[in-house]
């Protein structure tokens, strides 16, 4: 019998609970795969007694990048790991946008990526845009993210702040109408479109979150023709970028991919990125939801064993 870890964090903060883990644990249970949810930082876990570990949700690895892919690794070595470990180490910076970019021609909005405080500078100089986005390319939950109007120094500050906790500044010009409608989700589970949901707006003008604190309204969206094309034309992207790069057709395919688009009034739908590997998958928000993960880590189980799941 497979057994399933699915791996979360230790957070105790109220806003980062993952409601997608007791609606699989229950649901892959009912399907004859027992799962657990386990933390990545336990040192108790034996992880070989896994026979498969997919990563769902350690939401504070960004404090420690490099102890998060350390343990990826160790556990790599002794029991499969989905998303698959090499896709998850180019997944978790956003410079992999810049892959996407050269392969296809997917549309993304707009990113400079900035090593420096002059490089900064120069980007935000540069835009088109009465608002900006400042974040870094390695973050969980909109951490050290800022919208602001053109020409607010505290622009620059959160930029200084990235770099000297040893980031990567992204500057995005911010897209009209976010503010108003937010941005869609599309999730696909094994390159296959399952659901999407929209996502109200997050951060406030001058820095920081609406209202101070991390709050997500969510709601099921149908996501029209062209934009779920930008999604699965993402999927395909990425596909060709990671076996290019060496994986396995199988090791290229997200088991799950949640993939976050913003409607821009002149040129329509723009990805703002693919989250390949810690994304909320909104699994209450379709009655399919659930079922299809389960399909998908099904078909992943039977694909690798000779044995039925």
């Amino acid at each position: 019998m497979t057994k399933i870890a699915l791996v979360s964090h230790g957070l105790t903060d109220p806003a980062l609970i993952d409601d997608d883990l007791p609606l699989l644990v229950d649901a892959l249970a009912a399907a004859g795969l027992p799962a657990r949810v386990v933390l990545w930082t336990d040192r108790a876990v034996a992880w070989e007694d896994f026979d498969l570990v997919i990563i769902r949700s350690p939401w504070d690895y960004p404090a420690d990048a490099a102890a998060f892919l350390d343990w990826l690794e160790r556990v790599a070595s002794v029991s499969q790991v989905l998303n698959a470990p090499d896709l998850i180490r180019w997944n978790i910076d956003k410079v992999y946008l810049r892959d996407i970019a050269a392969v296809s021609n997917v549309p993304l909005v707009p990113t400079t990526f900035c090593t420096t405080i002059d490089e900064v500078a120069a980007a935000v100089a540069a835009l088109n845009s009465d608002r900006l986005v400042i974040k870094p390319s390695v973050s969980a939950g909109s951490q050290n993210t800022g919208l602001f109007d053109a020409g607010d120094p505290a622009a620059l500050s959160l930029a200084e702040h990235i770099l000297a906790i040893g980031k990567t500044v992204m500057v995005q010009p911010a897209i009209d109408g976010v503010q108003e409608r937010g941005e869609h989700a599309l999730l696909f589970f094994n390159g296959r479109f399952s659901h999407a949901i929209s996502k109200g707006p997050l951060l406030a003008v001058g820095g920081g979150l609406r209202g101070g604190v991390y709050v997500e309204e969510i709601a099921r969206v149908d996501p029209g023709p062209i934009e779920l094309g930008v999604g699965t034309a993402l999927i395909d992207a990425v596909a060709e970028v990671l076996t290019g790069r060496g994986l396995t057709a199988s090791d290229a395919l997200p088991l799950y991919a949640r993939i976050d688009v913003v409607d821009d009034p002149g040129r329509g739908p723009l990805v703002l990125e693919a989250e390949l590997f810690e994304p909320s998958l909104f699994l209450g928000s379709h009655p399919d939801a659930v079922a299809n993960f389960v399909a998908a880590v099904r078909q992943r189980i039977l694909s690798t064993s000779d044995q039925p799941a």
